[in-house]
């Protein structure tokens, strides 16, 4: 089973995915996803699985809960990446490997499992860190380089997004994090940050996660050079050593230190990801015209760019099927421009959660766009309606709404088209600019309002 065809299972196990977007996500040409199918489908049929199907144009692979874990626990099924991961990870965990070994628990050639290594070994002479042969054991590491721990905490927090937390034992990675009790650790890190009023994004919980396991076997990280004066929080500080007693006192300070960190709106992402995601971010304010954009928002944006970058760089496939409108559309097609500007790419659905994000705050940024609407409706019953007057301006306050019957519209239509900013109406009207209203229901109202804003600002950029 090649990479491709583990990526594509690991899609149709989200969710029902149409070829063109399932090309999107493993980088191959929509004309040879067929191709792939055909392969998968052999696969199944050979182990008594159910094969994938067209299911309104989407692909579909019908499991329960244990057919997958069963596909997935197969040794056959670990991608090439998978492979260098494990073996990094388990080498700098325990600061030892025995070649031998793995290659019989991975059911590895000799030659496969000594080119594993070979770019173990450029890794780590990369980072600084060193190691040495003991003869007839298998190989030691005698330093790990800060770049080093860096590197082994990115593959942590990758497996843990792309499992759940959910460490199997007959998960390879099983057999060196067992003697860690996740379950634990999640429910204090969750309550703390959730007292700190920090949001438990899987980024972030599995981060502090992987904390535990750096601080415990590698000596945590070097803070030397942090200027944040950890005594000005004696709250959070008593907060953490009373929620993670149990725990070392260097684990707590740590805890501490980025706990802090996340409170001041910090990142904790690498250099690398940081800078292309305020790059990103400064490409896409200044496309939209969002230069004095509320903090508040900017960091919202940054955070989802930044893990969606981490995503991508470390092919994390935690995905869903989504549907797009127009909107998406034109705004996906200026996003990828942006994106190429940059030399970047992303998952598809990374792009459009970004998107649905950016869609809130160019609407939020631009609610000055609407102040005055008017209403038109025919039935007469509704012009006296005081409980949706009441609820649109408890919802919507800085807009003037007036209801009007349709009769009075047409009796002056430049009047009424110069006064309002957006007129809705019950009925159509075919030559002019006025929305369709198909319920006399606030929601339908406001969600219209949006759609308008977002269309003004969309339309001048769209050329």
């Amino acid at each position: 089973m090649n990479s491709t065809n583990v990526n594509i299972l690991k899609l149709l196990s989200q969710g029902n995915f149409s070829p063109e977007i399932i090309s999107l996500y493993v980088n191959v040409e929509k004309n040879s996803i067929q191709k792939n199918i055909i392969q998968i489908n052999e696969f199944l049929k050979d182990n008594n699985f159910k094969t994938i199907i067209v299911k309104n144009s989407n692909l579909s692979l019908d499991l329960n809960k244990d057919e997958w874990e069963n596909i997935f626990s197969r040794k056959d099924f670990i991608t090439s990446n998978e492979i260098l991961d494990y073996l990094l990870v388990k080498f700098i965990h325990n600061k030892f490997i025995n070649l031998e070994v793995e290659k019989e628990n991975l059911d590895l050639s000799r030659s496969s499992i000594v080119r594993y290594f070979k770019e173990i070994k450029k890794i780590l002479d990369d980072s600084g860190s060193t190691y040495e042969y003991q003869s007839g054991k298998g190989v030691k590491i005698s330093y790990i380089s800060e770049e080093c721990k860096n590197i082994f905490c990115k593959k942590i927090i990758k497996f843990f997004i792309g499992r759940d937390f959910n460490i199997k034992k007959n998960s390879l990675h099983f057999q060196f994090l067992s003697e860690y009790d996740f379950v634990d650790i999640l429910e204090k890190i969750h309550f703390i940050l959730k007292s700190t009023q920090i949001s438990s994004t899987n980024f972030i919980i599995s981060f502090l996660c992987t904390l535990v396991i750096i601080d415990k076997k590698l000596g945590g990280f070097n803070l030397s050079n942090s200027n944040i004066d950890l005594n000005k929080y004696p709250e959070t500080k008593e907060l953490i050593d009373n929620t993670m007693s149990e725990y070392d006192e260097r684990y707590r300070n740590h805890l501490l230190f980025f706990v802090v960190s996340l409170k001041k709106q910090h990142f904790l992402f690498e250099s690398e990801i940081s800078t292309n995601g305020h790059i990103l971010l400064s490409k896409l304010k200044e496309k939209f015209n969002l230069q004095n954009l509320n903090i508040g928002l900017e960091n919202i944006l940054l955070r989802k760019i930044c893990i969606s970058f981490f995503k991508y760089d470390n092919s994390i496939l935690k995905v869903k099927n989504t549907s797009i409108d127009k909107s998406d559309k034109i705004l996906l097609s200026m996003f990828n421009e942006i994106l190429n500007s940059i030399n970047r790419s992303l998952f598809f659905f990374d792009k459009i959660s970004i998107i649905n994000i950016l869609k809130k705050i160019i609407i939020e940024h631009n609610k000055s766009l609407v102040q005055n609407v008017l209403l038109l409706f025919n039935e007469v019953t509704i012009s006296d309606d005081h409980y949706l007057k009441n609820n649109l301006k408890l919802k919507a306050p800085n807009i003037n709404f007036e209801i009007e019957p349709g009769f009075l519209y047409r009796s002056n239509v430049t009047l009424f088209n110069d006064k309002y900013d957006l007129i809705l109406s019950d009925e159509s009207y075919t030559y002019q600019k006025i929305k369709l209203l198909n319920s006399y229901n606030s929601i339908n109202i406001l969600n219209l309002i949006d759609e308008h804003i977002l269309e003004t600002t969309l339309n001048p950029l769209n050329l």
